[in-house]
């Protein structure tokens, strides 16, 4: 069953290619852009010691435009998982009308996922399985954000073991192809910007793969929904 979900993920995102590329590269240029005019967002020590680089304005922005960019993504795929993908402010648009619940959404979310790296990395990942289908019951069905956390945590609590497998094999094959991705770009452009720039775009659609892992099981559950109404 895990393999059967992780290759419908893949299926998914390799069929709506061009409709996630319409949506992710815009973002992916924004926040290229803001670490363009405003300088990285963090950089690693170099030196053991040394301290964490990071620009603030970078990141408030990085941070506010997160929200809006996967609340547009999973509108486009829920319209593309019906057969009718929409146009880029066609899926920004419903995300503009909710953001201020949106992004109150994931500030919780970050701060759940936070406590739970308190504990070490299993409870952080488990704390993000059960919360992560709140984006959507927010973008999609309206919800507030305390609602929405709530109701996702219900939702989870009958697939929580293979969800959160799924999006550990998820990442983890993002991981590795964006390093790929990434590399190849890196070792035939020479300019530090115009290869970053180019990895963001094909690396960003990679990214999509967690949230189409996130809106499958939460097709799942809708469907498990409909057919006990009780």
């Amino acid at each position: 069953m895990i393999g059967h979900r992780f290759r419908e993920i893949f299926i998914f995102w390799w069929r709506h290619l061009g409709p996630l590329f319409l949506v992710t590269a815009p973002f992916a240029l924004i926040t290229e852009a803001t670490q363009w005019i405003f300088g990285p967002s963090f950089v690693l020590p170099e030196t053991e010691g040394a301290a964490l680089q990071f620009s603030g304005i970078s990141l408030a922005i990085i941070l506010l435009v997160r929200p809006l960019a996967e609340g547009a993504l999973y509108v486009q795929l829920s319209a593309s998982s019906n057969g009718k993908p929409r146009g880029l402010l066609a899926c920004i648009a419903p995300a503009l009308l909710v953001y201020p619940p949106l992004l109150l959404t994931y500030a919780l979310m970050a701060i759940g996922v936070s406590l739970g790296w308190m504990a070490l990395f299993f409870p952080a990942v488990w704390v993000y399985t059960r919360l992560c289908f709140a984006p959507l019951l927010v973008i999609l069905k309206q919800q507030n954000p305390v609602d929405a956390l709530r109701h996702s945590f219900q939702m989870t609590q009958a697939q929580q073991w293979p969800l959160l497998l799924v999006l550990v094999l998820v990442f983890l094959a993002y991981l590795m192809m964006s390093s790929l991705v990434a590399s190849a770009i890196l070792g035939v452009v020479s300019h530090a910007a115009a290869a970053s720039l180019l990895a963001a775009l094909p690396v960003s659609l990679l990214s999509a793969l967690v949230n189409i892992a996130v809106f499958r099981y939460w097709s799942l559950s809708q469907q498990g929904d409909s057919t006990n109404p009780g």
